[in-house]
């Protein structure tokens, strides 16, 4: 009898222990985990037969978690941080940090390159763009062309290949477009 008594306890301190354990994941991980989710789940989807397209909605700051968790991972990653607002029809606006010292242009531009930009996010067929309305680097504006060139120094430093601003880039496997509400992104697959 008194075995049983033990049993329970320890099992209702284990029960206990994960559901404070799942409390204590912050909606930061929460959300990556769910974007994670979203994108296994799209690029694992069985093709299908119907022409009906699913969706999947993405919030920003669902969005903005996901970008900060995948710059944490990269070794090296070419940008310090990159935050989007996602505004009505297609409209993004956003911030991209680069470290200009790490990059060796510090004395050419300055010893941070803090890029604010606000475009229109176009995606087809798997693929997507940003085209660029404005541009400001340090609160300065600038040509598309200044971005084009961080970045393709960035890709030097790195040995990555670089492209350009205008460029298409592929989207995640399975997502055939997105579309950009405010607040929000809806993924298309």
């Amino acid at each position: 009898m008194k075995r049983n008594y033990l049993d329970w306890r320890i099992l209702i301190t284990v029960l206990c222990c994960v559901v404070l354990l799942i409390g204590a994941i912050d909606q930061k991980t929460k959300d990556v985990l769910k974007v994670r989710h979203i994108l296994r789940t799209i690029a694992e989807a069985p093709p299908r037969s119907d022409t009906q397209e699913l969706s999947a909605d993405v919030t920003e700051n669902e969005l903005n978690a996901y970008i900060a968790y995948r710059l944490a991972q990269d070794k090296e990653p070419v940008c310090d941080s990159l935050t989007v607002n996602l505004l009505d029809n297609n409209h993004v606006r956003g911030k991209i940090r680069f470290d200009a010292q790490r990059l060796n242009l510090e004395t050419l531009l300055s010893e941070s390159l803090i890029f604010d930009f606000k475009g229109v996010f176009l995606s087809r067929d798997g693929a997507a763009r940003i085209d660029l309305v404005s541009l400001q680097l340090n609160g300065q504006t600038v040509n598309p062309q200044v971005l084009d060139f961080v970045i393709h120094t960035a890709a030097l430093v790195y040995h990555t290949e670089s492209s350009g601003i205008g460029d298409w880039y592929e989207l995640p496997k399975g997502i055939k477009r997105i579309m950009v509400k405010k607040a929000n992104a809806v993924l298309y697959y």
